[in-house]
């Protein structure tokens, strides 16, 4: 898993959505980084919270979740597997105070996660994946670039990397050799 920074881009966008005070998740163009979309949380309270009152919320959900096969009972888990997203390692936050008094929270996470049948970790020893890129058992080697097509693995193994269209469609697959994606 990841270790999860703070991103000022990324508390911007989350920022600009909640300012917005829609109470709801904004179309993906209001959550982009860069080319790609980021993952969104959000929450609603008639009282101010702090931070660590909000992401307890989303936590809260691992009750009703079971890895890897997903909700337990058919309740929410999105918000939980969403702040646990193997591959999210930056995360930006803004809240707004909307008319009736709701406070609406949100934050955004680059990479998005939540695909629906995909855990949202991979179980085993602690920083397996990254054993020389390891702080306080999270990992610090994210890839900075992703896949483009979800058939990149075939697409290697029949053309390789060195086939240019391979190369500018699944930069991670072919330049992250090392580093988590």
């Amino acid at each position: 898993m990841l270790k999860m920074n703070w991103s000022e881009e990324a508390a911007a966008s989350a920022q600009a959505w909640v300012d917005t005070c829609s109470m709801d998740h904004g179309p993906p163009s209001s959550r982009m980084l860069g080319d790609y979309e980021m993952g969104e949380n959000l929450f609603m309270s008639s009282a101010f919270r702090n931070w660590t009152a909000v992401v307890t919320a989303w936590n809260s959900e691992v009750k009703d979740y079971s890895y890897p096969n997903g909700s337990i009972n058919g309740k929410p888990i999105g918000h939980y597997t969403q702040v646990v997203w193997n591959s999210s390692y930056k995360v930006g936050c803004g809240v707004a105070l909307c008319p009736g008094s709701v406070y609406f929270y949100g934050c955004q996470y680059y990479r998005a996660g939540n695909y629906k049948g995909v855990a949202p970790y991979k179980e085993g020893a602690t920083c397996a994946d990254c054993p020389n890129s390891c702080e306080n058992k999270l990992c610090t080697n994210p890839c900075p670039y992703i896949n483009k097509y979800s058939n990149c693995d075939a697409m290697k193994k029949q053309a390789g990397c060195t086939n240019p269209l391979v190369y500018a469609w699944c930069p991670a697959l072919c330049l992250c050799t090392s580093q988590i994606s």
